[in-house]
């Protein structure tokens, strides 16, 4: 604790955002260490990413607020930020977490022990009404343990810093016991990985209200708003059309850098840098064939964070694909009236790689908004792409679980009429469009759509991402692993082993088609194998093969 400061019995709107400034930079200094607890041993979009960007999301909605705002006025725009900047699961529930808080504060000007109570009850009753089938084990039980510990110790003790310190305490009672809640927890050996987050997040607030903010690297989510922008501003003037090679994004923290000879012999790796900051920390945007020489070098300053790298090829190839598309449409001769609905309808769907895109488009997706696994697009991504389509009414096809929950909270951000087919895989949206209909209405289609992704069967190939053992499966980090509609179905060294036994995983009787979509990495000896034993097994199918492009994933595979 820092000498001058004494605890906090009440918070105005500023030790608030505080609070919260110093909380989401707890979360981001543990980021690793709650994806660490992620069960399931595919590349995914992290818990800790996805609710640090979310966290950072909250953070700069509150940027610019005015010194005297209130506690309540700064709680709503810290939920309307989460919501927006909503990440995965995890982060929209934590975004619900947020909203709930806010409701709760109401209109209050500052707050004190039992405010902070009701708050957090009402963040975890808004949070267990925002999941379908809440399960206990997870971030909901965790958010609910802290709020019953709030309101049981804000009666005899109402100050901020009591109360927060009792939240903290059941959260982490709770989140022990989130094993025996959850088989698979148990079965892995951690607790849930969003309940760490929550844990995580109360400690900073307590932190910040006991004056114990000494922790690296804190401005890097308190910085300068007006700085960020600016930067931001100047990477997007780079980005043309014809971007080759990584956008690398990163921040590297140390002492005495040197900053002219950082900037010059980071700027000579690459192209269209825009490298900013002092002698303490560094901002860099670059476009660069190697990324991993830049971080390298980097390294010599000091402390890496932030580090977001991108495939720009590929995104060119996607966009590329869009347009040819679009100028296709474009070509058609006039629909007749018969087909006027589909012009007040636009398919939306979240996609990575240029060949899973362009298939999409040409079985008649509008648009394709980039994400997926690992890569989460936010709300407010997913909302932007609604609010530029050509039409009053959207379907949004999410294509993978840990995006469903954001998609459904565009709908009431929007005038647009907007519907959610909840496909978990790109085989699924495949089998989806193939029955949309430009002679029916949204909510026919919609149902249509539904039913056949039912009927889908996906099949993914990856490499275990870390150890674990599931119902009785050992994987061991870098095997490669087969996922059946999601599920993990097999493991092994040899891939084709693996691809052979997945697919008698899936239990597809005599299966008409495999559309199989190779990944950004894999070699053509290696599509041809799997080309061959597909065709060997089941000589009676049809295959077709495309290069998806995909990241992650080596193959994909759709099922009919």
């Amino acid at each position: 604790m820092n000498a001058t400061t004494h605890p906090q019995a009440v918070w105005n709107g500023k030790t608030l955002r505080d609070g919260f400034i110093f909380a989401a930079d707890y979360l981001q200094h543990h980021r690793d260490h709650v994806n660490a607890l992620n069960v399931f041993p595919v590349p995914d979009g992290d818990t800790g990413t996805n609710m640090a960007l979310t966290m950072q999301g909250a953070l700069d909605a509150v940027a610019d607020t005015a010194p005297d705002a209130t506690v309540g006025q700064i709680a709503e725009r810290l939920a309307h930020g989460a919501l927006m900047g909503a990440r995965g699961n995890s982060g929209v529930i934590l975004s619900q977490i947020l909203r709930g808080f806010a409701t709760g504060l109401d209109a209050a000007i500052e707050m004190d022990g039992r405010d902070l109570a009701r708050a957090l009850a009402n963040a975890s009753a808004t949070a267990y009404k925002a999941v379908m089938r809440p399960v206990e084990g997870t971030m909901l039980t965790v958010t609910r343990g802290a709020a019953d510990a709030a309101r049981e110790s804000s009666a005899a003790h109402p100050a901020i810093a009591d109360v927060l310190r009792a939240a903290r305490h059941g959260a982490q009672m709770a989140l022990d016991k989130t094993p025996e809640q959850l088989d698979i927890l148990r079965q892995a050996g951690v607790v849930d990985a969003g309940g760490q987050g929550v844990v995580y997040l109360l400690d900073g607030l307590l932190r910040s209200a006991l004056g114990d903010t000494n922790l690296p690297d804190v401005s890097r989510i308190a910085g300068a708003p007006g700085e960020e922008m600016a930067f931001l501003d100047m990477v997007d003037d780079l980005h043309g059309e014809e971007a080759f090679g990584y956008c690398t994004n990163f921040m590297v923290h140390g002492t005495n850098i040197d900053t002219d000879s950082a900037r010059n012999a980071i700027a000579a790796m690459g192209q269209s840098a825009v490298i900013v900051g002092d002698d303490s920390a560094l901002k860099v945007h670059i476009h660069a064939l190697n990324p991993g020489e830049v971080l390298s070098y980097a390294l010599r300053f000091g402390e890496l964070d932030q580090i977001k790298i991108d495939n720009m090829s590929l995104q060119t190839e996607t966009l590329s694909a869009q347009r040819k598309a679009v100028s296709a449409r474009a070509a058609r001769p006039p629909v007749d009236a018969a087909d006027l609905v589909h012009d007040d309808i636009a398919i939306i769907a979240v996609a990575a790689g240029a060949g899973i895109s362009e298939a999409l488009i040409s079985l008649g997706v509008t648009s394709i908004v980039s994400g997926g696994q690992t890569m989460n697009p936010s709300t407010k991504e997913l909302l932007e792409a609604v609010e530029t389509a050509p039409a009053n009414q959207v379907i949004l096809l999410p294509n993978n679980k840990n995006i469903i929950m954001a998609a459904n909270q565009v709908a009431n951000l929007t005038g647009k009429t907007v519907r959610v087919v909840p496909t978990r895989s790109i085989p699924a949206a495949l089998s989806a469009l193939t029955t949309f209909n430009t002679d029916q209405s949204l909510d026919d289609n919609v149902a249509d759509m539904i039913a056949a992704m039912d009927d889908s069967c996906a099949v993914a190939i990856t490499r275990a991402v870390r150890d674990v053992d599931l119902h009785g499966l050992p994987v061991t980090a870098g095997q490669v692993i087969g996922l059946v509609n999601d599920e993990l179905a097999t493991a092994g060294d040899d891939e084709l082993d693996v691809v052979r036994r997945t697919m008698t995983a899936a239990e597809v009787d005599d299966p008409e088609l495999f559309t199989v979509f190779v990944g950004e990495n894999v070699s053509q000896d290696d599509a041809t194998s799997l080309e061959s034993l597909l065709a060997e097994t089941w000589p009676n199918a049809e295959i077709e093969v495309h290069h998806g492009g995909q990241p992650h994933y080596r193959f994909i595979v759709s099922i009919e």
